[in-house]
């Protein structure tokens, strides 16, 4: 047995740009399949880099004492190269690791760097060489294994990277939940569900039996394969543990909903009736579920009870209005029944002429079935006597909204102004209709003023939102510079935000900009969420636009399949025109005349189909 000695790692690398790194990795995979110019220039690049490197490593001397420590064979290499990564001269360090590791090529940590830079630069298949490397040399490294263990999830190889996170959770109590939980994910994507749930029934034996995440997670997975007789039992548990908690006995209604037994789903909206029958949002739920039932007794009673339950919160939406709106978008064409829920209102308003709930609701009923002008009065007339009650508004403003009356909307807001001064959805809803006008400079001017009141009243979702809003309309007005600091001031405030990273990533791929950086961008929300259509489209498409076709067409035919029947027409042309820098002209004609008979397609989609070419 060897005795591998290798430098401690207690942390992991950040985001950056590389140079020079494309080049190298070329310099270094190159096979002797002939050399042009370039390539010449580029091992001459690399010869020279090396010689620096190897230069200033010259006066390195086994034994020397720096503030105390003793230096080692070779350490001042490795340290000289861990200063230049830190130093973000990735370029430099590239090829330092490079030259310690032909030094001592038994060092775990180099290979760990190395990694690192090329993950970086998301060379995926030299990353996984080297971390699986460093794994190997030290087996016991926790932040080693995670790395590997991420690029292995990253590459779809579900059963290794859960395997390690398991290795990593039975070795460091204080990381067994996040790697355990990691784990059973991964093997769910693999379809391993038996193997997923019995890791989740292991770290439920270091926590309390009725421990909620752990059960929502087993929840999830019996769910997400079909065992519906087994969630139900995890969702009973959790009925038991949490007798306040009235969301689990309606999932209990909607697990039976989904397995098709109607009989039982009734029974147990009779227990969450009895349960919580003074709850305004069971009611609610209820009322639903008795409208897709087309109960009409049911739903008559319901909604006495509803509107009854809901004058304790007059300042609330209805919530009711979301039940009705989900039946009515399964069954658009059933018109009677706003007619008969209207009639049923009409009545209990007259029954109850102080309800303003029912009053709310039935002008709501009026408005959005086919009783517009009647609608536009009642909440007129509600506001005129209650100027106050903020919800009173908003059902009119989102009507004028909606039927693109935008003067008319931008009225009903400025009045709102004046009454609610510090709303945030006042600044939003009219920097939206000026998005929707074109008018991104207007929208610019109202992105900032609603940034404002979201800074000024600690509302951070608000802010994200204002932010992304602001850097967008940079984008659409050609203030590019100004899009990106944006976007890097919020991607300091909120690292994982997906919009951020990836609308970046595609700004900045669309202007051939920096395409290093931002196809790590992009690499992070498919660590996030590989499965998105819109995500795995801006990383092809910055691999197209950095000419590493093979790798662009994975990525693309990927999110042409996860998106299926909704695929948009950008993906498709995206992934025709890679067919095309790849000699398949025949594919891409293909595609890019399916395109076209849709009517959809880029400006230059028509000319792309005549001249047989690639015009971007």
């Amino acid at each position: 047995m060897s005795n591998i000695r290798n430098h401690t790692v207690t942390f992991s690398g950040s985001v950056f740009t590389l140079p020079y790194f494309a080049i190298l990795v070329f310099v270094l995979s190159m096979t002797a399949c002939g050399s042009s110019k370039k390539v010449a220039k580029a091992k001459a690049n690399y010869a020279n880099m090396q010689n620096g490197v190897k230069e200033q490593n010259l006066s390195e001397v086994k034994g020397a004492s720096i503030d105390g420590y003793v230096l080692q064979n070779n350490d001042r290499v490795f340290f000289n190269a861990l200063r230049s990564y830190l130093g973000n001269s990735f370029d430099t360090a590239f090829v330092s690791f490079n030259y310690y590791n032909s030094l001592d090529s038994t060092d775990a940590t180099t290979y760990y760097y190395l990694a690192q830079i090329k993950g970086r630069y998301n060379y995926l298949k030299e990353t996984l060489k080297d971390a699986q490397k460093s794994v190997a040399l030290s087996p016991e490294n926790k932040w080693m294994k995670s790395f590997y263990a991420g690029i292995l999830a990253f590459n779809e190889q579900y059963d290794s990277a859960a395997n390690l996170f398991l290795e990593i959770g039975r070795n460091n109590p204080g990381d067994r939940e996040n790697s355990y939980l990691a784990a059973s994910r991964l093997l769910q994507k693999a379809g391993k569900t038996e193997a997923s749930i019995a890791i989740l029934d292991t770290l439920l034996s270091y926590h309390s039996p009725n421990d909620e995440n752990i059960l929502q997670e087993k929840q999830a997975v019996y769910l997400k394969s079909g065992k519906m007789e087994e969630a139900l039992q995890v969702t009973r548990q959790l009925v038991e543990a949490y007798p306040l908690s009235p969301e689990y006995l309606v999932q209990i209604v909607e697990i039976y909903e989904l397995d098709n037994e109607p009989l039982k789903s009734a029974d147990a909206v009779k227990v969450l009736e009895k349960q919580f029958p003074k709850n305004e949002d069971v009611t609610s739920y209820i009322f639903g579920y008795h409208l897709k039932k087309r109960n009409v007794d049911a739903v008559a009673e319901k909604l006495k009870d509803y509107l009854e339950t809901a004058e304790s919160s007059q300042e609330k939406d209805l919530s009711i209005l979301n039940q009705i709106g989900a039946y009515m978008s399964g069954n658009r064409g059933d018109t009677s029944v706003l007619t008969y829920l209207s009639e049923l209102t009409e009545k209990i308003v007259k029954d109850k002429p102080n309800n303003l709930s029912a009053k709310r609701l039935l002008a709501s009923l009026n408005l959005y079935g086919g009783k517009e002008e009647q609608g536009v009065a009642m909440f007129r007339s509600l506001i005129g006597a209650h100027p106050q009650n903020y919800v009173l508004w908003t059902p009119l403003l989102e009507h004028y909204m909606y039927t693109a009356k935008f003067d008319t909307a931008l009225e009903v807001l400025d009045h709102m102004e004046k009454t609610f001064p510090d709303s945030i959805d006042i600044p939003f809803n009219k920097m939206l209709i000026a998005e929707w006008q074109k008018n991104h400079k207007t929208a610019l001017k109202y992105g900032f003023t609603g940034l404002d009141l979201a800074q000024k009243q600690k509302s951070k979702e608000k802010e994200i939102l204002f932010y992304n809003s602001i850097a967008h309309y940079y984008h659409e007005l050609g203030q590019h510079k100004e899009s990106d600091s944006v976007y890097d001031a919020l991607l300091v405030k909120d690292p994982e935000n997906v919009m951020a990273l990836n609308n970046y990533a595609y700004f900045l791929s669309e202007r051939g900009e920096r395409l290093d950086f931002a196809l790590n961008l992009s690499k992070k929300t498919l660590e996030m969420d590989f499965n998105n259509s819109n995500n795995l489209d801006t990383y092809g498409w910055i691999l197209y636009k950095m000419r590493r076709y093979e790798d662009a067409k994975f990525y693309l035919e990927k999110a042409v399949t996860v998106a299926g029947d909704q695929v948009s027409a950008v993906i498709l042309e995206h992934l025709a025109d890679t067919e095309f820098r790849l000699g398949n002209e025949e594919n891409a004609l293909k595609i890019w005349r399916a395109i076209d008979d849709a009517g959809q397609g880029s400006s230059f989609l028509k000319r792309k189909i005549k001249e047989r070419n690639i015009y971007e």
